[in-house]
């Protein structure tokens, strides 16, 4: 065998982590309804995630920027549900 045969395989890259929790947040901030509590987390990590992508320490941006589309998508529906309540208890009252 030549050496070229005989090379090992490259390391993986050390922070794909950060794209996939960055995914894992952000679907469960809009499929379990967590709106802040992952949502905002799912953002922080993922744009992490698209700096290392563009630092060449990672190659899921994918990933990542679905976890941030995914994170701001969860904040805007707990805002409009946030909306929705107090004008129902503005124009309605707290007993309608």
């Amino acid at each position: 065998m030549t050496e070229l045969a005989m090379a090992a395989r490259p390391a993986p890259y050390p922070r794909n982590s950060l794209g996939a929790w960055s995914l894992v947040l952000g679907i469960a901030s809009v499929v379990l309804a967590l709106g802040a509590i992952t949502g905002i987390p799912a953002i922080i990590i993922g744009n992490q995630g698209r700096r290392a992508v563009r630092a060449g320490e990672a190659d899921n941006e994918g990933m990542a920027l679905t976890g941030v589309v995914l994170g701001w998508i969860s904040l805007a529906i707990l805002a409009a549900v946030i909306v929705l309540v107090i004008v129902r208890f503005v124009v309605g009252g707290p007993d309608s």
